[in-house]
């Protein structure tokens, strides 16, 4: 079996301060709602996006664990970068490896998120097309999670 890989670019732009934005990525609270809603089919057994922190994150579908994916932060700067990892355990076999960075930039009318994703499928499954519809998946629940909820507080 042949790996394939893939580097994903993706960008938002939010009308809303860069500082506000990415309180609100990497809020615990928030992630609840966008990234790990009862009808995504992912479970975090907790959030930790401290330099060095560590995220468990269950897949389960109808009802079943299917794998699970280990989630490590390697840099936080506060209010504009985060850069972490993800490895992708699925019927007890290795097969995803990524190296995720995800940008706040400021804008003249508010800030531009940047994701870069580095991904490399163990399966030879079609990386490209799968984490781009993924990034806009998540982009689009955080997006209406904010119009929503509001920007998280504190």
């Amino acid at each position: 079996m042949q790996s394939t890989s893939a580097t994903i670019n993706v960008t938002r732009e939010f009308p809303h301060p860069a500082e506000s934005v990415f309180a609100h990525w990497i809020s615990p609270e928030t992630r609840l709602r966008w990234e790990a809603g009862p009808d995504t089919g992912m479970t975090y057994d907790a959030f930790d996006t401290r330099e060095g922190g560590v995220e468990t994150v269950r897949i389960v579908q109808d009802g079943k664990e299917v794998g699970h994916m280990f989630q490590s932060t390697h840099r936080l700067v506060e209010g504009q970068l985060m850069a972490y990892s993800l490895t992708g355990i699925f019927g007890g076999v290795l097969t995803t490896l990524m190296q995720i960075v995800v940008e706040f930039r400021p804008t003249d009318e508010g800030c531009r998120l940047e994701a870069t994703a580095q991904v490399i499928d163990l399966t030879g499954g079609d990386v490209q097309t799968q984490h781009e519809a993924g990034w806009t998946w998540i982009l689009n629940r955080f997006e209406a999670d904010i119009a929503e909820h509001g920007l998280v507080t504190g």
